[in-house]
């Protein structure tokens, strides 16, 4: 069996690590995987000398007769980025096979330019044979391969423990589930909510993650929830929202339609999957309209979920497996 360590912030709440997880507790036939925590959550100073040590525990290993067959890469933009590329650089001094993962909604924003320093950066890092570089979507493969050259497409995967079941639902319940973040649109979930209670429905609702910073009526806050309570939620709920202002791939959009829930989006994450709506980026009257759109013509759920079904794992695992192969044949 080859080895495949997938290198990324496995431990951070977020769809990055989600990723992580799902591909590695289920590797392509004839791999076996593991983690490599990148990310520590904490203060500068502590992410910075975690990130020293890890990098230098990282060195040792792929020296060593342990070390893996190929490395997976996870990444986004900027210092992710920066992190990230000590790995590459390691991986190809030490000629091991590297996949560079991207999923941020945000990394040709900060590539710039095709004259960018920091296209000409990412570019001469991943130049090299046994390094390939992979892309969530067609779309992001036709924006980003005029700045950094050839890359593969393969989407993210939904978790297969994910079940399809038909509990009764609350179809006023609108969701939104992620990490806080000022690009994530809480504060205009929470708008759009306090909007439609008061000039539509009183009785729609919404529960959301991230934050419990607010205090408005029909409005459940948490943190974080655990997978059981996130599921239990999910299919318990009639709407999911995503706001955001960048998203790759967002894996609860995919999590939702595993759910058979209608997913509201925002138009700024391209290559959207068929039954999914789309409002426009931080436009409150268009989500506003297109939640009672949702509520008064609801899509067929089982409809949905198979849409879904073309990001199982076993089609995933396909072509990773095909990746994986290239490289380390």
């Amino acid at each position: 069996m080859r080895k495949v360590l997938h290198v990324g912030p496995c431990n951070t709440p977020g769809g990055m690590a989600k990723v992580i997880e799902i591909l590695s507790k289920n590797p392509p036939a004839g791999w076996t995987a593991t983690t490599w925590q990148s990310h520590k959550i904490g203060n500068p100073i502590g992410k910075y000398l975690h990130h020293k040590k890890m990098i230098k525990t990282f060195r040792k290993l792929i020296a060593t007769s342990e070390k893996p067959d190929l490395v997976h890469i996870h990444t986004a933009a900027d210092w992710s980025w920066r992190r990230k590329s000590e790995y590459v650089k390691l991986c190809n001094i030490y000629s091991i096979p590297c996949v560079v993962h991207i999923h941020s909604g945000k990394f040709s924003q900060w590539l710039g330019n095709k004259s960018s320093k920091n296209v000409i950066s990412f570019t001469t890092i991943v130049n090299f044979s046994q390094c390939k570089v992979v892309v969530l979507t067609k779309g992001w493969q036709n924006e980003l391969s005029n700045l950094i050259g050839q890359c593969s497409v393969i989407n993210n995967p939904v978790d297969p423990s994910l079940k399809f079941t038909n509990t009764i639902r609350n179809e006023k319940q609108i969701v939104m589930l992620g990490r806080y973040g000022k690009v994530k649109g809480h504060e205009f979930a929470a708008k759009l909510l306090q909007k439609l209670r008061q000039e539509y429905d009183p009785e729609i609702s919404m529960v959301m993650t991230g934050t419990n910073k607010f205090n408005i009526d029909g409005l459940e806050c948490h943190r974080w929830l655990s997978e059981k309570e996130k599921t239990k939620i999910m299919e318990s709920s009639g709407i999911l929202i995503v706001p955001s202002q960048y998203e790759g791939q967002p894996m609860v959009m995919l999590e939702g339609m595993q759910f058979g829930m209608n997913c509201l989006v925002s138009d700024q994450i391209i290559d959207r999957p068929n039954l999914v709506n789309s409002a426009k980026y931080g436009d409150i009257d268009e989500w506003f309209n297109s939640v009672i759109s949702i509520l008064e013509h609801s899509g067929d759920k089982n409809e949905i979920k198979a849409v879904a079904n073309q990001f199982n794992i076993v089609n995933i695992n396909r072509q990773w497996h095909e990746l994986y192969q290239s490289l380390s044949d």
